[in-house]
């Protein structure tokens, strides 16, 4: 009777345990089931096999994307999650995408209770920072390289099918470059964020700006009516950037080229049509900076033709197939030769001598202006030297730099460096340079000047009257010599318009106390001209052609026989014998 009372007290005391556990399970489920609910984020729990035990109310977005309920089983791509899941591995942080939303999943198996848990966390703020990343440029904010690439895909495809056109404008900044030598790279970002802005604010919502790196931009046209349409817009891309910006205090200024592509007129392809594009802005930097040019067929010829060109200048750098010709300068004051312009020649293997105009733009878009203006510099020193030494000076020699020689690093000390190894005084070396190269940033084009000064070498402006100099600049620049233009000299008996301006700019250089130098002299008449204004000196086919050095030698020999006694005969005012005169043409 004992026994069974304490069994029976026992058997209370057990089940009073189970009961008291399983009171504690369920406030333990109901707690987490009521925290799971409360959870921002999906919650799921899932058998063995896949089938959804539970789900909290985050959780409908996944079971919308994967059209299922509770009591239904997981698509069979997360079945094989789930198993690979049970073999003992908490699976992190696998991707889904949701409607406009994005989910990392962790799948963690409880092993001995038999089913396994999801939890999803919403990272669709971090995919949008991430695709900005990936898609836009971090300083414009524009979009870049790889979304414009993208989005004029698509536009192509709807053109094609619309049977519509787009264009694509693509654009370089000019001169970009020294606003991030002179002022710095944080001046420079200003200005790239100015000119995004005034971009965007340039197209339709439709269109795309995107920054395409650098200082390149490309916009995408949707739908234009015709190619006016096209071309309305590129006009209003560059007069946008008209208007000074204002950074740091100063007014800086920009402009830029741009080269246009129209879709399928010129191409079928987004490469082809961003190669077009690239073609036709090409041709425009090469005519002059700040305009827009449409791509044409042509293009394709003539860059076979400049590659092709480009090629035999790098052979004949290295084989020596490049000679200098030399034009006499007179001073008509003293006739006495004061002076000499070195040109090139390309004496091509194949095709004979090439003109200047056909191979001079291509060194310079392919930087091969470098290597030739300085072998250039190098051959006209050390030929004015031997001319020096045969009793045929001193005389100074002038060497015409390009815009890439001029701004590239260690111009003074390449320049200093060739007078050392020539041995040829450097008052004997003139450097010419353009009136817009040196206006352009002049502040640096004036220090510049200065350092070569320094050494004793003497500068020129040459075409001016042909750009925009500041005057107010002008009289700071260290320049000894203004050359007037030959387009100037052609009409210059035109009183009202060529002759003003030649005479105005020999009062100014003078009042500068700067020498004249009158380039392109053809005709008698203009000789007279130019000596009843003073001009210093003169060049051109009236006094000599260029000659190749030898036959320049022996000009100098005969001048003192001929030039000087006939130009001073007319001088002073006696016949003037054109036999003379031709006598030396003659021989040479």
């Amino acid at each position: 009777m004992t026994d069974s009372f304490e069994n029976l007290i026992a058997a209370n005391e057990a089940l009073k345990d189970e009961v008291a556990k399983r009171v504690s399970d369920l406030e333990r489920t109901q707690s987490i089931a009521q925290i799971s609910e409360e959870n921002p984020n999906p919650v799921l729990r899932v058998s063995n096999t896949g089938e959804i035990l539970y789900a909290n109310q985050s959780s409908d977005v996944l079971l919308s994307q994967w059209q299922v309920e509770v009591g239904g089983c997981l698509p069979l791509e997360w079945c094989a999650v789930v198993d690979e899941a049970l073999r003992g591995k908490t699976l992190e942080d696998r991707e889904m995408a949701c409607q406009d939303r994005w989910f990392s999943i962790t799948v963690q198996p409880v092993v001995d209770a038999g089913y396994t848990n999801i939890f999803g966390r919403d990272i669709t703020k971090d995919k949008e920072a991430e695709e900005i990343i990936v898609n836009f440029d971090d300083l414009t904010g524009l979009p870049n390289r790889a979304l414009f690439q993208d989005r004029l895909q698509q536009v192509l495809g709807h053109a094609r099918r619309a049977g519509k056109l787009a264009a694509v404008h693509l654009i370089n900044l000019d001169h970009f470059k020294e606003v991030n030598e002179s002022m710095g790279r944080e001046a420079g970002d200003a200005l790239l964020k100015g000119i995004a802005n005034r971009f965007k604010d340039c197209v339709r919502t439709s269109d795309t700006v995107a920054r395409l790196g650098g200082d390149e931009f490309g916009v995408i046209q949707v739908d234009p009516v015709n190619s006016d349409g096209v071309a309305v817009l590129a006009q209003k891309l560059l007069k946008c950037l008209e208007a000074p910006f204002e950074i740091d205090g100063r007014k800086v200024y920009s402009g830029a080229s741009v080269g246009i592509t129209v879709f399928p007129d010129d191409a079928g392809s987004p490469d082809d049509v961003l190669r077009n594009a690239d073609l036709a802005l090409s041709n425009g930097k090469g005519d002059d900076r700040g305009n827009f040019r449409f791509y044409v067929a042509q293009m394709n010829e003539d860059i076979q033709r400049r590659r092709s060109i480009e090629d035999d200048m790098r052979e004949s750098l290295v084989n020596g197939d490049f000679v200098l010709h030399y034009q006499p300068k007179l001073n008509i004051t003293t006739n006495r030769i004061t002076g000499m312009e070195a040109l090139v020649r390309w004496n091509h293997p194949e095709k004979g001598f090439m003109s200047p105009a056909e191979f001079i733009p291509v060194a310079e878009r392919s930087k091969l202006i470098i290597p030739l203006g300085e072998w250039v510099l190098r051959e006209a020193c050390r030929h004015n030297k031997a001319l020096t030494d045969a009793g045929l000076g001193p005389i100074k020699v002038a060497v015409n730099l390009s815009a890439e020689q001029f701004r590239a690093e260690g111009l003074v000390e390449t320049v200093t460096s060739i007078l050392d190894e020539t041995c040829l005084d450097a008052k004997q070396l003139e450097l010419e340079i353009t009136e817009s190269l040196a206006m352009h940033n002049a502040d640096v084009s004036i220090d510049l000047c200065g350092a070569l000064e320094e050494h004793g070498i003497s500068l020129s402006i040459d075409d001016f009257g042909t750009g925009y100099s500041s005057l107010s600049y002008l009289k700071n620049f260290p320049v000894q010599r203004i050359k007037i233009d030959k387009a100037f000299v052609d009409d210059i008996n035109d009183e009202e318009n060529c002759g003003v301006i030649a005479r105005a700019v020999t009062t100014l250089g003078h009042s500068f106390g700067m020498e004249i130098t009158a380039e392109g002299v053809e005709t008698e008449d203009q000789l007279n001209f130019l000596r009843a204004l003073k001009c210093d000196e003169i060049q051109g086919y009236y006094f000599s052609r260029p000659l190749p050095g030898d036959e320049l030698e022996e000009f100098l020999r005969n001048f003192e026989d001929t030039w000087a006694i006939t130009l001073d005969q007319e001088r002073r005012g006696g016949t003037f014998d054109r036999r003379q005169t031709e006598k030396v043409r003659s021989s040479l």
